[in-house]
């Protein structure tokens, strides 16, 4: 068996080659273990100190000369349960602290006037936080949504429509012309509004917005989103949107 097994169960390399050393030549002498598990001398004390600790190996003594010997493999079952309750405390532990976490969070959060979102992950970041600072009755705007961002992000797209909808939070889109049947599909949802722009006012990015914040979604090979913070910039961007509202069908 390979040292690197074990290592997936808590134990070092230096651990797991020492302890299948025991199980295969029973009790033996630090030369011993040495020797048939090539560890050297100067770490080997280290690791029969820690497998000790961790029930897995027991010293000997006899005529005053010191032996080692493995313990059952049962116990590395019992130290993976042990580690389980480990984390289920520093769960809870968290749970407890993530309240506080947030609100200092969300008290420097504002402060935050203007950044880049990498990826799509960036993207699912700055979508998210759209619809978490957004409150039932208000409304979140997409403004020429692409057929890219559509094909990249639909399974995503719809579950982040379902949560919206339970929540309230209305919305109107522009889709592209060249995701119709995108659009289509959209206008089946409930509290929202769909057009779809015509050929010529094609934009390459969706930009999408609350009250708050508006986000320039780029699509393709190097995703990102630039998020800009400011509600005059907004307040600019809804009335862009609604001169394009009356010219798209």
């Amino acid at each position: 068996m390979d040292a690197k097994t074990l290592e997936k169960f808590g134990l070092t390399e230096g651990e797991s080659r020492v302890y299948l050393t025991l199980l295969r030549i029973g009790k033996s002498t630090i030369g011993d273990i040495i020797k048939e598990a090539h560890v050297s001398n100067s770490k080997v004390y280290n690791i029969l100190d820690r497998l000790n600790k961790k029930g897995l190996i027991g010293v000997v003594i006899e005529n005053n000369r010191r032996s080692f010997e493995a313990k059952s493999p049962e116990m590395l079952k019992h130290n993976i349960q042990e580690q389980e309750k480990e984390l289920e405390s520093k769960k809870k532990e968290l749970n407890n602290l993530l309240p506080s976490l947030q609100n200092i969070f969300e008290s420097h959060e504002v402060k935050q006037q203007a950044e880049i979102l990498q990826g799509i992950k960036g993207i699912k970041t700055f979508t998210e936080r759209l619809l978490k600072n957004s409150k039932k009755g208000q409304t979140i705007y997409t403004m020429g949504a692409p057929i890219q961002g559509n094909e990249a992000l639909n399974p995503y797209y719809i579950e982040w429509h379902k949560r919206r909808i339970k929540r309230g939070i209305k919305y109107k889109i522009l889709y592209n012309n060249d995701a119709r049947m995108y659009a289509q599909e959209r206008t089946k949802s409930k509290i929202t509004q769909v057009k779809v722009l015509p050929k010529e006012l094609t934009t390459p990015v969706a930009i999408d917005f609350n009250d708050e914040e508006v986000g320039i979604l780029v699509f393709g090979k190097n995703p990102l989103c630039f998020a800009i913070r400011n509600v005059d910039i907004v307040n600019n961007y809804k009335k862009h949107f609604e001169l394009l509202w009356k010219q798209a069908k």
